[in-house]
């Protein structure tokens, strides 16, 4: 048996708990997480210690509360400088750990113990400005816009249709 069992941790931006095929809804299918749940442990009953998600990331990846992580809402641009996280306590355990998708940290690159992270973070306003340094563009930091600029050309850009990711705009983000 191995000594580390692996672990993968999913989280779900504006999400509802009981929006899953394995939950029981009448109408949503998700056939690849009602696997990992049916073979995994599925928390029926956890909740977020605050509805936002910067704070609740930062409560997750550190184990504190908004009051010991400083993050009470959505604030771009403050350093994430924890002295302990999760990845980082997973990693000198002896696990290789890796994010996909998402952190909403600062600085954009901040790997938060993650051996190595493959980022995506949405549309982020703060690392677009002009005067944001370049190694911070998150046209340039971001993971997801340089396998975009392979696909489809160097000025591919996800708003190029015109939707932001906090757009009040009723179509499906792409």
């Amino acid at each position: 048996m191995d000594k580390h069992p692996n672990i993968i941790l999913l989280m779900a931006d504006q999400m509802r708990g009981d929006c899953l095929g394995i939950a029981g809804h009448p109408d949503v299918k998700t056939p690849f997480l009602d696997a990992l749940a049916a073979e995994g442990v599925r928390y029926e009953n956890a909740y977020s210690a605050c509805p936002t998600c910067v704070p609740a990331r930062a409560s997750l990846y550190t184990g504190m509360s908004q009051e010991h992580t400083g993050r009470v809402g959505y604030e771009d641009l403050v350093p994430w400088d924890y002295s302990h996280t999760l990845a980082g306590e997973l990693s000198k355990a002896g696990y290789y750990t890796q994010c996909v998708g998402k952190m909403h940290v600062h600085p954009l690159r901040n790997n938060l113990g993650f051996n190595d992270v493959r980022l995506h973070d949405g549309y982020l306003h703060a690392y677009r400005r002009p005067t944001t340094p370049s190694y911070e563009d998150q046209r340039v930091a971001d993971d997801y816009y340089w396998w975009l600029k392979q696909q489809l050309g160097v000025d591919a850009d996800p708003v190029d249709t015109g939707l932001d990711c906090n757009s009040w705009v009723v179509r499906p983000w792409i």
